[in-house]
């Protein structure tokens, strides 16, 4: 099974960014772009693993003493290589409860016996991959606003599945904070 560890995002959140992934894909030459269902932040990419006890043991114990936060959408950016972009919103809000659950998460997913991410944690919502547009667009994209919050209340494991040519995420477990 190929999963990941993720926030949910409420529908009238995914409804807002579906609108800037609209906006996005109308001005973008190209790309392939998430959606709207599966738009999410991501907190660990597993990959291929069939460890699901290990998984749930790790959100249990990252989840504990964790209390609700408030995020919302922030801004447009992008990861670049090359010409190749990877379009995303950044998230805004209490992120250092965000920061503490990542971090307890890596240790916790260790602890059980999965690799640990060391990437600096960018907490992001994607838009898209491959994304090909110029620095206009960006500042236009940069101009979008963004209304709806959301409090985080839980965390989810999410197994990736392509079906008919479409990347599924079917949520496996979710732990209350």
């Amino acid at each position: 099974m190929r999963l990941f560890i993720a926030i949910e995002l409420p529908k009238a959140v995914r409804s807002e960014l579906s609108k800037a992934l609209r906006e996005l894909r109308s001005r973008s030459s190209g790309g392939r772009f998430s959606p709207e269902d599966n738009l999410h932040i991501t907190l660990h990419f597993i990959g291929e693993s069939d460890d699901l006890v290990g998984a749930v043991n790790a959100i249990k114990a990252a989840c504990a003493g964790i209390r609700p936060f408030e995020l919302k959408p922030g801004s447009y950016g992008c990861f670049e290589k090359g010409e190749k972009k990877t379009s995303f919103i950044t998230v805004e809000g209490e992120t250092e409860e965000l920061n503490m659950l990542r971090e307890k998460l890596e240790s916790a997913l260790s602890d059980n016996g999965f690799a640990r991410d060391y990437h600096k944690f960018t907490p992001h919502i994607t838009l898209g991959r491959n994304v090909e547009h110029d620095e206009l667009v960006s500042m236009e994209m940069g101009d979008i606003e963004f209304k709806n919050g959301f409090t985080v209340g839980a965390v989810t494991l999410f197994e990736s599945i392509r079906e008919k040519g479409r990347m599924i995420y079917a949520p496996l477990h979710r732990e209350k904070l």
